[in-house]
């Protein structure tokens, strides 16, 4: 069986590159979202060092399908079982009728042994100290730490981590870390809120939905027209200009050629956005960035990420990719705003690998590699002509042209759609919960066929 196609079901031990007397460092941390137990699983098997999940409350995406009690502990097993972490979200900013159900759910979180709670409002951090005080606790972006006499104010609350506010520059990113000793985390890919690091009183206004409690609407990518209070009804389009419209449609983060700088600094972890994403975005992004800091930690020269890594980037649903405030200028080719609302889309999911139910009572996160036939989950509709992307955790990917293919029940079909499971003929080892993409321009050719 081919090396390349090798799934590493536990990290390697960290790799250091300190001068002989001085303090080993281990490499930094690839944080992972995780909006279900199933996107867990998916984060740990393409490279993710950690994940980062909400309960079913307390968390700011409360639209994400999150993880019930159980879940939870389930996720626990599943990431110290193989040497990862999993660090639980109870960012909300915290009303007093939220403080009487908080302790027996941080209780719950300390007897799982969750590495860590993610948190925002100072009275949340209190209650955690008090009821989880074995469980080391780090600061939400949402906390807007600017500087390093913040950093380590929160430091001597009993923080551990602190996640960087956006809208730092380089440079002031490298003051903190000279002038403090904790961990420092930043998001390096996904959405950007166009509010001040994420506190945004937009979507409570127009919908009444508070995204400081995890319901935002995210009304900042709706399409607006301008109104003069002397012209009703002449609407009038907001364009964007040399200096961008500063409040609609930012484009997306992306810092994966900054990874290495970034890593030279003393960055502890990188963390990606997507909490709400799918299981394509989850695959292609976390294995860009593995294999991108793996090159920093193995061949510190080759900075850049390289063009596979892009082009993986490239084929999830996007906006416009720019690299933030990371250098201190929103404006020109690489400014932040977007001049439509509209998301970059070349490909979608077709489908996971799935145990076959003749395996059952086999664990998918430990099953071996299988070739011939294969049951797929299908996502998206699928005719016999279309090209599937097998995508490989090592940053490879084996391309199949989908010939036939049939039920569980042995019967042939022309089409298979969502939501159902069928067997196809596949050549090469793969895995359960493999995620397999399609181009859109593959599946709109094989229906006019």
């Amino acid at each position: 069986m081919p090396a390349r196609h090798t799934i590493l079901k536990e990290r390697d031990a960290p790799v250091t590159n300190t001068a002989p007397g001085m303090p080993a460092k281990s490499p930094p941390e690839l944080l992972a979202p995780a909006g279900s137990l199933e996107k867990c699983r998916i984060a740990f098997l393409y490279g993710a060092d950690a994940v980062y999940l909400g309960g079913k409350a307390f968390s700011l995406r409360a639209y994400a399908r999150n993880l019930h009690d159980e879940e939870l502990a389930a996720a626990v097993f599943l990431a110290h079982r193989s040497n990862r972490k999993v660090y639980v979200t109870v960012n909300v900013f915290a009303r007093d009728s939220d403080l009487d159900r908080l302790p027996p759910f941080l209780e719950y979180l300390e007897g799982i042994r969750v590495d860590g709670l993610i948190v925002s409002d100072p009275g949340v951090l209190v209650l955690a100290r008090r009821h989880a005080p074995g469980t080391p606790v780090h600061l939400s972006t949402q906390a807007n730490t600017m500087n390093s006499m913040s950093a380590r104010f929160w430091q001597g609350q009993g923080i551990g981590r602190v996640n960087l506010a956006r809208e730092l520059t380089f440079q002031e990113i490298a003051e903190i870390r000279l002038r403090t000793s904790l961990e420092l985390e930043m998001f390096v890919h996904g959405a950007m809120c166009v509010s001040y690091s994420g506190r945004c009183l937009l979507s409570a206004f127009l919908s009444g939905r508070s995204a400081n409690r995890g319901l935002c609407s995210q009304p900042c990518r709706w399409s607006y027209r301008l109104v003069e209070e002397h012209r009703p009804g002449q609407y009038m389009p907001i364009h964007e200009d040399d200096c961008g419209t500063f409040i609609f449609n930012s484009k997306d983060l992306c810092l994966i050629d900054e990874l290495g700088d970034l890593t030279a600094m003393g960055i502890d972890a990188f963390k990606i956005e997507g909490r709400m994403k799918g299981a394509l975005y989850l695959a292609s992004v976390v294995r860009a960035y593995r294999q991108a800091l793996d090159t920093c930690r193995t061949a510190p020269e080759m900075r850049g990420a390289g063009a596979s890594r892009h082009l993986d980037l490239d084929r999830v649903s996007h906006r416009p990719y720019s690299k933030g405030l990371l250098f201190g200028d929103s404006t020109g080719p690489d400014g932040n705003i977007h001049a439509s609302a509209d998301y970059e889309q070349t490909h979608t999911l077709a489908g996971l690998v799935r145990l076959d139910p003749r395996d059952a009572g086999a664990d998918e996160f430990d099953a071996p590699l299988v070739s011939g036939r294969v049951c797929v989950e299908v996502r998206s509709r699928l005719v016999p002509g279309m090209d599937l992307d097998f995508l490989f955790p090592d940053g490879t990917t084996e391309t199949l042209r989908l010939s036939d293919f049939e039920d569980l029940g042995g019967n042939r079909l022309e089409c298979a759609h969502p939501n159902s499971r069928i067997r196809i003929p596949v050549h090469f080892p793969t895995f359960p919960l493999q995620v397999i993409r399609t181009s859109l321009g593959t599946q709109s050719r094989s229906h006019e066929k």
